[in-house]
C-alpha cells in the first residue's frame, strides 16, 4: 500500500506571514495539530500545535522572568520548522511509518516536486492499522501457539478455511514461556470458535486463547 491510498488531499495550511494566533485558530476549529506552510502551492515548511504553544511564552534572557508574548503580532516564519521530512504520494506506507517513528513527529507532508498535494499523520496510520486488523468490526479471536516453521501456519491457516471461516488479519508475539514458538492471533469474521477449537487442537495445536 503506498501514501496516496490513506493521505488527505485537502490540507489546511497557512502562509508564513501568517501570525500564530491565525495558526492556532486554524488547528482548534479544523482538530488539527500540523499546518503545512506553503506559498502558493509550494511547501515552505510546517508548524505544529507544539511550536505555536512553546512559542507563547519565552524567557526573557535578562531575568528568570517570563515575558508573555502577543500571538497576533507573531509571525509563522519565525516558529514553523523548514525542510521538514516529506514523502511522496507512491512513497510504501510502511516507509513513510518508519520516518515518523524514527523522527519522532506527528505527520508527513506529501509533495510533488516541490508542491504540497497531501498529508499523512499518525492517525490515517492508525486507522488503516485498525481497519487491516479488524478491530472495530465484529469479529472473533483465535490465539495459537505454534512453532516459527511456515508450515505450522499454513496448516492452520487451512483448518480455519476447511472450516468455512474467512481470516480477517493475523497478528503475532514472541510465546514468553518458549523463545522458539510465537503466538499467532487470528481475528476471524464473527463465528462460533468452539467447533474450529476443536478441529485445531485435534491437528496438533495449543489454542491459548479464543473470543466469539
Amino acid at each position: 500500500m503506498i501514501v496516496d491510498e490513506i493521505m488527505t488531499r485537502k490540507v489546511i495550511t497557512i502562509k508564513s506571514g501568517d501570525t500564530l494566533y491565525k495558526a492556532q485558530g486554524l488547528m482548534v476549529k479544523n482538530s488539527i495539530r500540523h499546518l503545512p506552510v506553503v506559498q502558493g502551492k509550494e511547501l515552505e515548511g510546517i508548524i505544529t500545535e507544539s511550536d505555536v504553544r512553546s512559542a507563547f511564552i519565552a524567557k526573557n534572557s535578562s531575568s528568570t522572568n517570563i515575558t508573555v508574548l502577543d500571538p497576533k503580532k507573531m509571525k509563522v516564519t519565525d516558529y514553523m520548522t523548514r525542510n521538514p521530512q516529506t514523502v511522496g504520494s507512491e512513497t510504501n506506507i510502511e516507509d513513510a511509518a518508519l520516518l515518523i517513528y524514527k523522527n519522532k513527529i506527528g505527520s508527513l507532508p506529501v509533495i510533488d516536486g516541490k508542491n504540497l498535494v497531501g498529508i499523512i499523520s499518525i492517525l490515517d496510520m492508525l486507522g488503516l492499522f485498525i481497519d487491516m486488523m479488524g478491530i472495530i468490526h465484529s469479529s472473533s479471536r483465535v490465539d495459537i501457539i505454534m512453532d516459527k516453521d511456515p508450515k505450522n501456519f499454513e496448516s492452520v491457516s487451512k483448518v480455519i478455511h476447511d472450516e468455512g471461516m474467512n481470516i480477517i488479519s493475523v497478528g503475532m508475539a514472541p510465546y514468553a514461556k518458549n523463545k522458539k514458538k510465537q503466538v499467532y492471533f487470528f481475528r476471524l469474521d464473527l463465528c462460533e470458535t468452539a467447533g474450529l477449537v476443536k478441529k485445531i487442537e485435534k491437528a496438533g495445536f495449543k489454542v491459548l486463547n479464543a473470543i466469539d
